[in-house]
Formats: structure tokens, sequence, C-alpha cells
């Protein structure tokens, strides 16, 4: 078996796609819309999802922006907190606990806007915390939605987990969804179950059921904007805002194009904050993106149109990859640059290494990329999950390990400039809060 097919086979054990293929139209545009951020030899590679904690201390949005209006108004979307996890304002809110083994966990708060979930959690224990990690699952009334930890598992149905020290004693942490908005079951209401196995090195039982309601707080924006040109016809129909998630609904026609090339839309903040985007080989699988929620200094999000180049989702041999071996460990002063074709790269700027996954960030400037990761023995290591910002997490890797990145020659995408929209979103009041 080559590594392409072995590339392909990872790609087929992550839930994000092999689950989601097998459900309706409306899942199967997350797994190309995934694809379509980073593919080698198949294997999905990167996801950029944009996605940040966010305050409820915000004052209500006023101003309509001109060309949409707005159907329903929220306090508590557009101010990301940007950092720690200690400084946010959930650190001010006590909610369900239980204790078991002299460890306590304790559910913050919990919002649902009928896309994504996002949980804040603490654990307090009663001793010292070595090598923080959590074994959890998380279900909706019965229907399971992922998980955090069980490393030695082969299943990689994981939630986003982002968690700091707050004391020897204590870890502050988050739970996000990240493609629960493509799923069959997303109620108004439901009982959320948490059951944790396993908190730092202590083995227990810490079971909580926890009522959610479907959060009033949040932003529709109807809009009405639409471009045509003999290219295609991009419309605007509705955009959602939430603290949690942000959903883009839109219509997309191909006009006269090259059918060797898969079609997309982009959305990205008019402050550069790239959101994601969704790929197709046919229009009609176009419609529907689930993002991260908006940044708090974005005044507009701009959605265009663009053709995919061919050459990016053609099959491609082991022996064509780029193979850049990691001679010492990547920083943001001193990064891997790994290469993306006709003098393009990717870099690697900082690996994690943590008890219960190996973070690894990078960043690409004038193209979107995406790797692979094998050992010395070539081997892949596996992906658990997509973070924010860009980032991938894999299965725990030895911080000895001789690592190889492998990527593939990556093409850019043509915009077509007349299939640009701009949405105006609502403004805060001058002098409120979060100004």
């Amino acid at each position: 078996m080559t590594i392409v097919d072995t590339i392909e086979n990872t790609l087929h054990s992550l839930p994000s796609r092999s689950e989601l293929t097998r459900r309706s139209q409306r899942i199967r545009r997350l797994a190309i819309m995934v694809a379509s951020i980073a593919v080698v030899g198949g294997a999905v590679a990167g996801y950029a999802l944009f996605s940040k904690e966010q305050s409820s201390d915000s004052s209500v949005i006023s101003q309509k922006p001109p060309e949409s209006s707005v159907v329903q108004q929220s306090e508590y979307i557009r101010n990301p907190v940007v950092g720690s996890l200690l400084d946010d304002s959930n650190m001010d809110k006590n909610g369900p606990e239980v204790t078991d083994q002299g460890i306590t966990l304790m559910v913050r708060d919990v919002i649902y806007d009928g896309s994504e979930i996002a949980i804040r959690y603490s654990v307090k224990s009663d001793k010292e915390l070595d090598e923080y990690m959590m074994d959890a699952k998380l279900a909706m009334d019965s229907h399971d939605i992922g998980k955090v930890g069980y490393i030695t598992s082969d299943n990689y149905d994981q939630l986003q987990h982002r968690y700091e020290k707050l004391d020897s004693d204590q870890y502050e942490g988050a739970i996000n969804t990240w493609k629960l908005a493509y799923s069959d079951y997303r109620p108004e209401s439901f009982r959320l179950k948490l059951e944790a196995t396993r908190i730092g090195n202590q083995a227990g039982n810490w079971s909580l059921d926890i009522p959610v309601s479907k959060t009033p707080d949040m932003t529709i924006v109807t809009s009405d904007l639409k471009k045509t040109t003999e290219q295609g016809t991009l419309e605007m129909n509705r955009i959602v805002l939430s603290a949690v998630s942000t959903q883009v609904h839109y219509h997309f026609e191909a006009g006269s194009v090259d059918w060797t090339s898969w079609l997309g839309v982009e959305v990205t903040g008019d402050n550069g904050v790239q959101y994601g985007s969704h790929i197709a080989n046919s229009a009609s699988s176009l419609g529907v993106m689930d993002l991260g929620p908006v940044a708090s200094d974005a005044k507009a999000l701009i959605v265009r149109a663009f053709y995919d180049d061919p050459r990016n989702n053609m099959t491609i041999e082991t022996k064509d990859l780029f193979h850049t071996p990691m001679m010492e460990q990547p920083t943001e002063d001193k990064p891997l640059a790994l290469p993306l074709g006709e003098g393009r790269e990717m870099y690697i700027t900082g690996i994690e290494y943590l008890a219960d996954k190996t973070v690894i960030h990078s960043e690409s400037t004038s193209i979107r990329g995406g790797y692979a990761l094998q050992d010395e023995n070539g081997k892949l290591f596996p992906i658990l999950s997509f973070g924010s910002n860009g980032s991938i997490e894999f299965k725990p890797i030895p911080e000895d390990a001789k690592l190889t990145f492998l990527t593939r020659p990556t093409y850019p995408r043509t915009y077509i400039p007349e299939l640009e929209l701009r949405v105006d979103l609502p403004q805060l009041l001058v002098g409120s809060p979060q100004q």
C-alpha cells in the first residue's frame, strides 16, 4: 500500500468525513468543504475554522447594515475573548458539578445556537494534577456528539478541546463541536450528557445531565444581494451569527465554466480574517456554510466565488509528494517551511506536546496548504481533530520522534471579481461597553 493510499485510508477513518458522506446531501457538503481546505493525496490536512471564546458582557446591537435587515438581534455576539480562558467572563459562573476521587468537574456554561455547542468547564482537585487530560463522551439526549481524550481508541470522533492551568490543582477548559450543524439531530432543547472516565491520571466516574435550550441570543441578517455574470450567479439569503458559530446561507449557479474545475465560495472578514470556504464539483452542492463566530472588529463579511485549480483535486503519486524532514523544533521566529510547488510555501510555527494530544500550528502566506505527517518508518500519524485557527491535533507524538511532513503541489484559486458580495454587519452603538 502506497503512502497516498494510506493517507486516503486515514481520511476515511475520520468521522468528519466517513460518517457525513453516508448522510444527507447537506452533510456531504461538509466533507467537500473540509477537503477543499487542504488535500494531500486525498487526505484532509487542515481545517480553517476560526473559533474563539466569547464574552457575554456586551451591548445591544442597534445599527442595521444597508441592503439587508436584522431579523433578530443579540447581546452576545462578536466579542471574542482572544487569549487565555483564565481571563474570560465565564470564570465568574458556577454551574452543575460532580465530585469523584477527590476531583470536582463543574460545567460553568453551555451555549447552543441550534447549530453548534460550546461548553465551558472547570476541574478542581484535592491534590496536584499531573499531566492534565480528560477522557469524556458527550451526547444530546441519546445521540452521541463526540468525545475528548481516549487516545488509545481507534475512534477519531474528537471534539475541539482546549484547557489551561489555573493552579497545580485546577484547570479551566472549553469543549466545542465543529460539525454538529450538518447532523440530523438539532432540537430546540435537549439534555446534555457528559460522562468523564478519566481526569489527569485519575480514573473515575464524573457524569452530568444538564438541560440545554437554544439560545435566543443570535443575530439574523437577511440580504437580497445578488450578482450575475456569464460565469455564474451568486446570491445571499441570510447570515446567522451567535457566540458559537456563523451560518452562511447563499445560492450559487455556475455559468460558462471550465467543467474540469471545482467551484467554490469563500467567506472572509473585511479585516482580513479567513473564516472558511465551501467547494464542490457541482454548484448544486453549494449553499450552506457552518463557520466559527465572527471577530468583534469585523464590519462586514466578504463572500466571493472562485474556481479551484483542477490539479488540486487530482490523485498524486507518492513520489510526487514533497518530503520535508523536521531537523529541529519549529518556532514562530524560526518556522519549518513546507514546499507547495512553484515557490509557494506554508510554515510550521510550533508544536505542543501534551499528554493527550500533539498540536501542530501552521500558517500559509500566499496560498492555503495542507500536510500529512509520518514517522521514520513511513507510518502516518492519525489526526484527532482540527483545532481553532488552522491548527491540527494528532494523537500524542514523542517529542524526540523523527518527523517528516508530506505536502503536495498546491495551486492558487481563481477568484471571480464580478461575483463578490459584501454583507455589512450590525454595528454597536458608539460608547457601548464593547467599544
